[in-house]
């Protein structure tokens, strides 16, 4: 037994690890939302020069200066692949029992 499938198999060690992927997505919206407010400090005091440390342009689009918007676009679209992947499952690919029963004859 390889030393993931032990994670996983315990609860308690499966509710850690969720816990600790939980934490580190919070860290990565948070870290966002930091340096998109960093970045509008820049636009109201230009002394500081953030947008040239951290070389980061302006947006091409509007909905870029909401706040975590990455994350957000990044968990929606994850949501709708799994959703879509297994209505397509469920309804084209997965047949009854006896499908290949009933083609014999």
């Amino acid at each position: 037994m390889s030393f993931l499938e032990r994670q996983l198999e315990d609860p308690v060690r499966f509710a850690r690890i969720k816990r600790w992927f939980y934490r580190c997505l919070a860290a990565v919206v948070v870290a966002e939302i930091v340096v998109l407010v960093m970045l509008a400090l820049d636009r109201i005091f230009p002394a500081s020069n953030l947008g040239e440390k951290f070389h980061v342009g302006d947006p091409h689009v509007l909905f870029e200066w909401i706040p975590a918007w990455g994350s957000l676009y990044g968990l929606a679209s994850c949501w709708l692949i799994i959703v879509v992947s297994k209505f397509l499952g469920k309804k084209w690919l997965m047949r009854r029992e006896d499908y290949y029963d009933l083609l014999d004859g």
